[in-house]
């Protein structure tokens, strides 16, 4: 009876899809092997077989194609090279090949990893710089994994940071990987000097015990603390990692809206408020009260609640109700819908600003600034339908 082999896959702070679709594609796997061997055959009908059946598989199977090529970029046999160099440039001209190039640079093949981010920093996505801090980092969550430190929350920003990162935010991400090192590097400094301290400690307990101290107690709350030290979750770090991470949602959302506006709004409209229609007038008055609630917030040091508040009124006012049931009338040029989503669109910047100031100004400077009378989302005044937000 033949035995079943199972594949035991060592846990991995961010799995690569350039791994997970190499790993699972079986014309892949043979294209790999036989690359080489074929690209440098004297047989030029060999060497264009091999070249077409790459172009073949890479038409459905892009993700699967790039990181063979890259693995290949810089052999030895010019011929190979030259041939690999051609191809990939030609495939990862997409978008979408570009997106599998980014892959790479997380493949768990540091070869592969290594020549996609030499690649990519010739096209200033600065990716070596984003690569040696991402390995930084995941060598102090290995460790964290080695000592039974608590890491999750900070694994689940290094994620977030990636695919910032690879959203073509490179600085953002940078910023939120330096975050999640940082944060590790003092957790991990602190659990060292806890056990220290608890190592100190119980060393002393022999002593104090012949001097009549009882030790049972001492004993007792050390074991208690080490047991405990697994468990902790760091809810001081949790309110900072949650903060991060919804502005990276938020980010995402605020683009997609006002690049929606941006394009059907080309100038910034006025019109008078007894124009607006009655779904104009309900989210724009959801908005108010929305933003009420927000400040609020704020105010109460509860920012990353604000600004779940605010996503959750652009996915569920903004755009399940209103562009869902008006969204036609802005198609349409309809003054009175242009007018309201002008109005929001830049009323959300002016309200997620004391929160997420970068966030709100790259936006501004972008759909609004050369339109509006002033040169900064934070001088910039209300929209007339939301003065009553004026302080």
């Amino acid at each position: 009876m033949p035995t079943c082999r199972v594949r035991v896959v060592a846990k991995e702070v961010y799995v690569s899809d350039a791994d997970i679709e190499l790993s699972k594609d079986l014309e892949g796997l043979r294209i790999d092997r036989h690359l080489v061997a074929d690209l440098s055959s004297m047989m030029p009908g060999r060497r264009r077989k091999m070249v077409d059946r790459i172009e073949e598989h890479a038409t459905a199977n892009l993700a699967t194609i790039v990181p063979i090529l890259v693995k290949h970029y810089n052999h030895d046999n010019p011929r190979v090279r030259s041939q690999v160099r051609s191809s990939l440039t030609r495939l990862t001209s997409s978008e979408t090949g570009e997106q599998a190039l980014i892959e790479c640079m997380f493949s768990r093949n540091e070869k592969i990893s290594n020549t996609a981010a030499v690649i990519l920093e010739e096209k200033n996505y600065n990716s070596l710089s984003f690569l040696s801090l991402y390995r930084q980092t995941k060598n102090l969550v290995l460790q964290a994994w080695s000592g039974e430190v608590f890491s999750q929350d900070i694994e689940e920003l290094i994620v977030d940071s990636i695919e910032t990162y690879k959203e073509g935010r490179f600085d953002q991400g940078m910023t939120n990987l330096k975050m999640a090192r940082d944060l590790l590097e003092d957790r991990l400094e602190w659990h060292s000097h806890l056990r220290t301290y608890m190592k100190d400690v119980l060393k002393l307990t022999p002593m104090l015990s012949r001097s009549g101290v009882q030790v049972d107690s001492i004993q007792d709350s050390i074991r208690n603390l080490a047991s405990a030290i697994p468990d902790r979750d760091y809810r001081e770090a949790r309110a900072l990692l949650d903060l991060r991470r919804q502005e990276t949602r938020l980010w995402k959302q605020l683009w997609s809206l006002e690049e929606f506006v941006a394009k059907r709004v080309t100038s910034k409209p006025s019109i008078d408020a007894a124009a607006l229609q009655d779904p104009d007038r309900r989210v724009l008055e959801s908005f108010v009260s929305m933003a009420g609630r927000v400040q609020e917030a704020i105010q109460n040091g509860a920012a990353p609640e604000a600004l779940n508040m605010v996503s959750d009124f652009i996915r569920d006012d903004v755009s399940a109700r209103y562009l869902a049931s008006e969204g036609n009338r802005l198609e349409e040029g309809d003054e009175a819908a242009c007018h309201t989503m002008w109005s929001v669109g830049l009323a959300l910047l002016k309200l997620v600003a004391p929160v997420i100031p970068n966030v709100a100004e790259e936006f501004y400077q972008q759909y609004f600034r050369d339109r509006e009378d002033s040169a900064s989302v934070h001088s910039v005044r209300w929209p007339e339908p939301m003065s009553s937000l004026e302080t």
